[in-house]
């Protein structure tokens, strides 16, 4: 009898367990999103300023053969 109890309580416990996880699961998937957002922005800023240093670097080759 005892062990019908300790069972049926280890099964409340992992379904809450799985409750949870599930619940933070889109939680997750938001945080992912933003992070994954923040490193576009950063690679897009850092791609414009490597843009304008090159060109300038290209303008100044350019000149030297002129």
């Amino acid at each position: 009898m005892t062990d019908i109890k300790h069972l049926t309580k280890i099964a409340e416990y992992a379904r809450g367990i799985f409750e949870r996880l599930s619940t933070q699961h889109g939680q997750a998937l938001a945080e992912y999103t933003l992070i994954l957002a923040f490193i576009f922005i950063a690679a897009v800023l850092a791609l414009g300023f490597l843009g304008l240093a090159l060109a300038g670097q290209i303008d100044s080759l350019a000149g030297a053969f002129s």
